[in-house]
């Protein structure tokens, strides 16, 4: 089981105690505190082994963890466009920004959670690693309440359970994005991945924080 490969690899980098069980707001963490960045494969065993994904990925593993749990959920895939400003980042995602003037296209992935008392919108794409680098971080899961989507929807399919999802997801960039578009999608994800797990990003984020929170107190 899943649950179990989870909870060993979790124990391993000392993330759970041998005595905790994991349940849906565990499950959750775990999963959107894994670095943003493509595992070898989207296979949920491998997300797990090399501790690492995307919001494609990490979803297609959540979603099968809240089945050992109990729980039922829908997998979601929809179209974004995001514009950011190439002014405000650096390196190499600067250079991509400019060459696409500030235009990112992606199908985002996140889960549809199915409880009793309704639906709830659920997104482990971003770790709280990376709060304050402009993304969207969920940091609480609270049962029944929706989570933020990291990203605007512009059209919004429900994945098919029958049927491999990655499939799904990349017949709709096909046919919803230009070869060329595509082609910097992939370049802007690996340089994001890169940028997100930057020990010395993080350390500027975290002085910055550091200046907001003094100047906060004057």
């Amino acid at each position: 089981m899943l649950l179990e490969i989870l909870k060993s690899k979790a124990i391993e980098r000392g993330l759970l105690k041998l005595e905790e069980k994991i349940g849906l707001e565990q499950a959750y963490t775990l999963v959107r505190d894994m670095p943003y960045t493509r595992a070898s494969s989207r296979d949920s065993e491998t997300i797990i082994h090399e501790w690492r994904g995307t919001c494609s990925g990490k979803h297609y593993l959540l979603k099968k963890i809240f089945a050992e749990l109990g729980y039922k959920s829908k997998l979601i895939a929809c179209t974004t466009v995001t514009l950011i400003d190439p002014k405000t980042v650096s390196g190499k995602l600067k250079k991509l920004l400019e060459q696409s003037n500030g235009r990112f296209v992606d199908v985002h992935n996140y889960l549809i959670l199915e409880l009793s008392q309704g639906e709830m919108i659920v997104d482990a794409t971003w770790p709280l690693s990376t709060k304050g680098m402009g993304t969207v971080v969920n940091e609480e899961f609270v049962l029944g309440q929706n989570q933020k989507i990291a990203g605007t929807p512009i059209k919004t399919w429900v994945v098919p359970e029958e049927g491999n999802a990655q499939e799904f997801k990349n017949q709709i960039l096909k046919e919803s994005f230009t070869p060329e578009e595509l082609a910097h999608r992939e370049e802007f994800i690996k340089a994001l991945g890169t940028m997100t797990n930057s020990p010395w990003i993080k350390f500027l984020v975290w002085v910055k924080g550091l200046v907001k929170g003094s100047s906060a107190k004057a």
